[in-house]
């Protein structure tokens, strides 16, 4: 058969979809709420937020991490870690992929991450402290503070023991895990990885951090309509938390099992700011050259490009970077390429988001539907492209560029396009 050629062994796709979020639960949950542009922004519970000055993010509610993990294990973990297995699990049942049956070193994971244990498992360890001094620490604090503590339970979990790894790369951690796993892949490693990105720092920790650099809104008075990516009256991110994570595998060996495949993975570019660990650079030229550089890896021309997934925070620096980057590679067409943000419905989960974005660009691809950038009501003159405001559209595309920014000026972009066993 034609399809078992040895460039197919080197084409890595996408064939399960994994999500924990604040608009949903799963894929399909998760997809009807961009879609629908529901917002999963509301005020916080949980936790006191008398002294800060944001009290608006984005929470997953009615989550009981027992259902994908073992009860006693997650008592122990962290949140973050409770969110990766279980988009792990809806990713590999996505896949129709039953793990006992594959040999495990043949079966690998790698997760992003930013604030790692930063959340709740630091708001209980310093609530211990304060107790009851060093005596009130827990044997596992430690561990399950780490990055790695999430991808770890994916292992654990799934009983998996194959290449692993753990980005923490800001924002970019869930595209810079795809492009590891990928290359994984490629190399002939491994036969199935499972890559994405975590986050739980939703929390007393997490939320004063933020606080304190200035960087999250202060619309509190209408939390729904608070992330306004590309709008002129933005002022700032939505925090978030969750999940995604996604089944990669060889076209070869997704082909012979009969998979259902979304996307394949084309092309991976980053390059920095080299300028400071807070504010960006609005210019646009290192995210350019990221967008180049998956162009030139994925051996396609800006011609090529359909629609942006694209990073759309509210942060007034990254969103007119984001366009002018995009004006920098597309040129005039640039007018006429769709590009829109989930994160004005979901808020911002750092490295979480960034799976997010390539969950949603699978489903954009299958279903031939784009969503909106919600609450895009003032155009910024300066943010000055088609955002797809407000509701979806229907739209045909083979080709997704996605891009993603973090702290310290690091810009990413991944490509996936509609796969085509014969091109």
């Amino acid at each position: 058969m034609g399809w078992s050629s040895d460039n197919l062994r080197q084409r890595v796709v996408i064939t399960g979809l994994g999500v924990v979020s604040p608009v949903g639960i799963g894929k399909d949950a998760f997809w009807d709420a961009v879609v629908q542009g529901r917002s999963g922004i509301d005020w916080i519970k949980g936790f006191d937020t008398s002294d800060l000055y944001c009290r608006i993010a984005g929470q997953v509610r009615d989550f009981d991490p027992a259902e994908y993990m073992d009860a006693k294990e997650a008592r122990r973990a962290g949140r973050f870690s409770h969110f990766a297995v279980a988009a792990a699990r809806l990713a590999v049942a996505d896949a129709g992929i039953d793990t006992n049956g594959l040999d495990p070193y043949q079966a690998g994971a790698v997760f992003g991450t930013s604030l790692a244990g930063n959340g709740n498992v630091a708001d209980e360890m310093y609530k211990e402290f304060a107790t009851a001094g060093p005596a009130g620490i827990e044997i596992t604090t430690a561990t399950q503070l780490a990055a790695h503590a999430a991808t770890s339970y994916v292992f654990i979990e799934l009983g998996i023991k194959g290449p692993n790894s753990t980005t923490a790369a800001g924002c970019v951690a869930s595209f810079d895990a795809i492009n590891t796993a990928a290359n994984i892949l490629r190399s002939g490693q491994a036969q199935v990885m499972i890559a994405g990105g975590t986050e739980a720092c939703v929390s007393t920790v997490g939320m004063t951090l933020l606080c304190k650099q200035r960087v999250l809104t202060h619309h509190n008075n209408s939390p729904q309509a608070a992330c306004r990516p590309y709008d002129y009256t933005r002022d700032g991110l939505v925090l978030s938390e969750g999940a995604g994570a996604v089944v990669l595998e060889t076209a070869h060996h997704a082909l012979q099992r009969g998979a259902l495949i979304y996307a394949e993975v084309l092309g991976y570019g980053s390059a920095t700011e080299a300028k400071h660990l807070i504010a960006a650079d609005p210019s646009g030229r290192e995210l350019a050259h990221a967008f180049r550089g998956a162009l030139l890896s994925s051996k396609l021309s800006s011609s090529s490009i359909d629609y942006v997934c694209a990073h759309g925070i509210g942060n007034r620096q990254y969103d007119i970077a984001e366009t002018r980057a995009l004006k920098m590679v597309i040129g005039q067409r640039a007018y006429n390429v769709p590009a829109s943000s989930i994160k004005s419905s979901t808020g911002q989960a750092f490295a979480a988001g960034g799976a997010w974005q390539l969950v949603s660009s699978c489903m954009s691809l299958h279903t031939h539907l784009l969503p909106p950038t919600i609450n895009y009501r003032v155009p910024d003159p300066e943010c000055d492209l088609d955002y797809v405001p407000n509701v979806a559209r229907r739209a045909r595309v083979n080709t997704i560029m996605l891009n993603s920014h973090s702290f310290g000026g690091t810009h990413a972009a991944l490509i996936v396009r509609r796969f085509n066993e014969h091109s």
